[in-house]
């Protein structure tokens, strides 16, 4: 009975693994993913009419070591299209395995006036080059099953130079955010600031004849108008460097307005001038007494809203009579 029995357990084992017992089989799980935007958007800048940007690949480097490339084509388009609030999106909810993204970055195809990335001014069309060849994108995470949008901002004012007739494009005055924890800043410019500035500094008007008014972003921790400082990046002790500027514009009425898009959620302070042509990123042009922010406009608080981009309308000043440029300029 013993051998009958130690038979038909073995019999049935053997039946068991024939018909799919073993966990052996089972197919494996399908890795988890999420969704990858990107979207490229600047602030504009005086003096030029073109920015050609000529964009090759997208690179990424995942957790574990692993680079991930996305192959851009050539792409080209002028960043002076994707003003403010617009944006020109590159990627669109490419695929990506979950985890955390560093070293990302775009690279581009540098200029030499023929072709390439460009910019073109009243002196005509010139090569641009910029900086390592690439704009860096800030680090991201990738969840399984969800969309990560990010917007690259570059403001033109902090960051293009042009040393000798060369222009370059360097990553100062560049910042990722994402879409979900942004916001847009609308400001309502009064017409007696703009007014009063031009009378006061008659004298220093440009060798072309006209003023560029500019506003100057400070972080909240900037109080007051003596602490506002150029874009020299190594400003004296107790002045703060803006971490965005845009010039400011008129629409079909005559109203002044400016816009500043993409700008992560916080608190935030606005100066204003019109002595933007004196302001060279390179020199410390307060210390020296040529340059000088005329108002100070006060604090500002971005807020991103439920889903990311609410818009915050300031006034400098008396405002503008509640026009933000919609019809022109």
């Amino acid at each position: 009975m013993n051998i009958v029995r130690v038979a038909m357990i073995g019999f049935s084992a053997w039946l068991l693994a024939g018909c799919g017992g073993s966990s052996s089989s089972e197919p494996e799980a399908t890795p988890a993913v999420g969704s990858f935007s990107l979207a490229v958007s600047d602030a504009p800048m005086n003096g030029v009419s073109h920015v050609g940007m000529v964009l090759n690949e997208l690179v990424m480097t995942d957790q574990n070591g692993v680079i991930h490339r996305h192959d851009l084509e050539g792409v080209s388009f002028n960043l002076l299209d994707y003003q403010g609030m617009d944006s020109h999106l590159v990627v669109e909810n490419i695929n990506l395995p979950v985890g955390q993204y560093h070293g990302a970055y775009i690279s581009v195809e540098p200029g030499n006036g023929n072709q390439g990335c460009y910019i073109e001014n009243g002196q005509g069309r010139h090569g641009l080059a910029v900086a390592e060849g690439r704009l860096p994108v800030a680090d991201f995470e990738i969840v399984a099953n969800q969309e990560v949008d990010i917007t690259l901002e570059i403001d033109l004012y902090r960051g293009i130079s042009n040393e000798n007739g060369q222009f370059r494009l360097n990553h100062r005055g560049m910042w990722s955010v994402n879409n979900r924890t942004m916001g847009h800043l609308l400001g309502e410019v009064d017409p007696q600031w703009i007014a009063d500035c031009e009378t006061t500094y008659a004298e220093q008007v440009s060798d072309e004849g006209y003023f560029y008014h500019l506003a100057y972003l400070y972080p909240a921790d900037v109080t007051g108008i003596q602490q506002m400082g150029d874009m020299n990046p190594n400003p004296e002790a107790g002045i703060t460097s803006p971490i965005a500027i845009t010039r400011m514009k008129q629409d079909s009425e005559g109203h002044w307005f400016f816009t500043m898009g993409f700008l992560p959620e916080g608190n935030y302070r606005v100066g204003y001038t019109c002595l933007g042509h004196l302001d060279n990123p390179q020199d410390n042009d307060i210390k020296d007494g040529v340059f000088k922010i005329f108002k100070d406009s006060g604090e500002v608080a971005i807020e991103a809203g439920s889903v990311g981009g609410r818009q915050t309308t300031h006034q400098c000043g008396r405002g503008n009579g509640g026009h933000h440029g919609r019809r022109g300029g």
